[in-house]
């Protein structure tokens, strides 16, 4: 399986994630309404870091030593 692409797709799963959770904190009337989808786009871009992380520690693997572009 080629985990950098499907580290990819993971990735626009979690921005669409951010997404939705940003206009539901921005239409949401209640205060704890607006709080909690806050917190949960908050956790989603948490989840966009680890994985763009991992992707970069799988590129940096995967590169040959000592050869250059």
């Amino acid at each position: 399986m080629d985990w950098i692409n499907f580290l990819k797709i993971m990735l626009v799963d979690e921005k669409c994630a951010i997404a939705k959770y940003k206009q539901a904190a921005a239409n949401a009337k209640d205060a704890d309404l607006k709080k909690m989808f806050t917190e949960m786009m908050g956790e989603e871009v948490v989840h966009v870091q680890i994985i763009e992380g991992k992707i970069e520690q799988i590129k940096k693997k995967a590169k040959p030593i000592g050869k250059k572009k």
